[in-house]
């Protein structure tokens, strides 16, 4: 393990001096400067301190920048304490009155950004294009609850070998089985099958108040050459997914957060205005002719305005292309049925492709909506779900969107029963556990594939 920590800081340590370097050499490319022996020791200088203070910051995570102890924040401060101690080196030293004070100001503003760079095609790319690099490893499962159903989900879903379990009650009261997997024995045999098959990580997953129960198995583990990690039996790793943090050293476990914090949220907010923008302007024709459309089939105002549930839960008032012969929104407000002789014949149309949401747009250029999110409940359904599904309101999380991941899995329109909701909810969740600029690009393009064939839109 120790040897492992050593090569992970000396990979991380050399990728940051790498980015470093090549920032500096930009910057006096830019100006034409040549790489004088001036610039040579500051390059040297520079990549060496860059190693040594960087080392320890991974790349692979949430960036979260201003978050304390985030990747990103951790980043901007040390290099702002080293681009001031590298000008408070050069006043006391009196050095550097060669250098260009542009290309040196540009490189010590541009580092930063081509480090959040290096860090998103890290993240978003190498890691996703080549998943074989941290995936592989064999594990087993010790005791069976919930979490224990969930944990073999979720590092199977990552990659990892999940062989099988051990249990020592009767399955039928911890509610059976983990699926797909075999049992494997009980608790106490979980050590020797561990050396017997080199498995290489081992979960204990205990209820409430079973750590005793643990510390034998433990200590027969501490004989293996596994990699052990105790999980608490705690149903709220259900509802978003758990990280661990360091703020001002001391750890926590993040169980619920929302994933668009820092630049993150910015790459989400870029995104979503862009995309809004050349929305907006470029069916400026089609906004106008389904006004028309509207306005002259049936009586009532063009624009439908509704409230909804937003960002924390806060309320906002969310447009769409009126489609009924009704402007409803209150307490005992109906969902469209396929039959519904609310529905105007434009009406119709405009549900059934969609184009009746085409103002929310609008409502994402505001910044009260994304362009990809979970999507908005009118305020009197969502009263009723919080109530009714646990979890429910941890969708708030994050803005809501024009389009969304369970939209595009089959879950648009009308949700005749509590299971189907719940299943879109679970969506829902998983989109905000997944998210990355790429999971919203696919979601934008399903979207475009499945407008038109969705029998559930009307």
């Amino acid at each position: 393990m120790q040897d492992r920590n050593i090569r992970h800081s000396l990979v991380l340590g050399l990728s940051y001096a790498l980015v470093i370097a090549i920032s500096l050499l930009a910057s006096l490319r830019v100006y034409g400067v040549a790489l004088n022996e001036s610039y040579q020791a500051l390059l040297l200088i520079s990549s060496v301190l860059g190693f040594f203070l960087f080392r320890r910051i991974p790349l692979t995570v949430a960036w979260q920048f201003l978050r304390p102890g985030s990747p990103g924040t951790r980043v901007i401060i040390t290099w702002a304490l080293f681009a001031t101690g590298l000008m408070a080196a050069g006043f006391f030293f009196e050095y550097g009155a060669d250098l260009s004070r542009a290309a040196i100001g540009t490189w010590l503003l541009a580092t930063p950004v081509a480090i959040f760079a290096f860090h998103v095609l890290m993240r978003y790319g190498v890691l996703r294009a080549f998943p074989s690099l941290t995936q592989g490893r064999s594990a087993v499962i010790v005791f069976v609850n919930e979490s224990a159903r969930m944990v073999a989900e979720r590092v199977g879903n990552s990659g990892y070998n999940v062989v099988g379990y051990f249990e020592d009650r009767q399955l039928a009261r911890v509610g059976g089985g983990i699926d797909n997997l075999p049992l494997l024995g009980k608790a106490v045999d979980a050590a020797d099958y561990v050396k017997e098959n080199n498995i290489e990580v081992v979960f204990i997953i205990l209820p409430e108040g079973g750590l005793v129960r643990a510390s034998k198995i433990l200590d027969d583990l501490g004989d293996t050459t596994a990699s052990v990690f105790y999980v608490p039996d705690w149903y709220v790793f259900t509802l978003m997914q758990s990280q661990l943090y360091e703020i001002e050293g001391i750890p926590v476990l993040e169980v619920i957060e929302t994933p668009f914090y820092g630049v993150d949220g910015l790459l989400k907010r870029i995104f979503d205005i862009i995309g809004a923008t050349a929305i907006l302007l470029l069916t400026i024709p089609l906004w106008v002719a389904i006004a028309i459309a509207v306005r002259v089939t049936s009586p009532g105002p063009v624009i439908f305005r509704q409230r909804r549930y937003g960002l924390h839960g806060e309320k906002i008032i969310v447009h769409k292309f009126r489609s009924m012969t009704v402007t409803q929104d209150d307490e005992r407000l109906e969902q469209a049925t396929r039959d519904d002789p609310r529905i105007t014949a434009v009406g119709r149309f405009l549900r059934r492709t969609s184009l009746d949401e085409w103002p929310q747009f609008w409502n994402v250029l505001k910044g009260d909506m994304s362009l990809v999110g979970p999507r908005p409940h009118a305020v009197a359904h969502n009263e009723f779900y919080r109530g009714a599904i646990q979890g429910y309101m941890s969708r708030h999380k994050v803005k809501p969107g024009v389009t969304g991941w369970a939209q595009v899995n089959g879950y648009r329109g009308e949700t005749r029963t509590l299971e189907r909701m719940e299943k879109r909810i679970e969506l829902d969740l998983e989109y905000i556990r997944n998210w990355s600029p790429l999971l919203d690009i696919q979601i934008i393009f399903k979207t475009i594939l499945v407008v038109f064939k969705d029998e559930n839109a009307y």
